[in-house]
């Protein structure tokens, strides 16, 4: 899992300082207004240091119908599945995120966005219901005219209850996430 987070990194950091002509899906992007689609694959790890169930790590898909509000405010809701390492969980969330303005090679942004939600239990021993927030950085790449890529990099915790002797505490469980995903409008 490593080796996919650092391939990830080195393939972000090409992507940025890639000397590159101008493209014609660089040069005439559609315009950031009215719906847009999104569909990201969801890699996690775990920040606790132990190796208890759904602790290690997630893997998942996501698909997100957004609203570009402004130019560079969108909000959007969405849903996906999640398999950690002893479970799976659907997770169904609000999600709002703020781009800066272009730059660079090929008119691509960085932005900032933040997923929260519920995450809903459907196979192994956790609870029916957990919640989750998910701040992330990222930066949108053109691909096509109405196409682009989505890479971001976030800080994923969500809330387990734990039950010890008759007891119920609430724990935050964290991790380090990376997205993958095509935008298209």
């Amino acid at each position: 899992m490593k080796i996919i987070f650092i391939f990830i990194i080195l393939t972000l950091t090409s992507l940025v300082f890639a000397p590159v002509g101008k493209l014609s899906a660089q040069t005439s992007r559609t315009s950031s207004n009215g719906m847009y689609g999104l569909t990201e694959l969801n890699l996690g790890f775990g920040l606790q240091g132990d190796v208890q169930a759904n602790q290690i790590g997630f893997t998942g898909l996501s698909a997100l119908a957004g609203y570009w509000l402004t130019p560079k405010v969108t909000a959007g809701l969405g849903v996906g599945f999640l398999g950690y390492n002893g479970s799976g969980s659907v997770p169904l969330f609000l999600e709002g995120g703020y781009y800066f303005d272009e730059f660079g090679l090929g008119k691509m942004r960085f932005f900032l966005k933040a997923d929260a939600g519920i995450l809903i239990g459907v196979t192994g021993d956790i609870p029916a219901m957990r919640a989750f927030g998910n701040p992330c950085l990222g930066l949108q790449l053109p691909i096509s005219r109405s196409k682009e890529i989505s890479v971001s990099l976030g800080f994923y915790s969500q809330m387990d209850q734990i039950t010890t002797d008759n007891t119920q505490s609430n724990q935050l469980t964290n991790f380090i996430n990376g997205k993958i995903g095509l935008r298209f409008y």
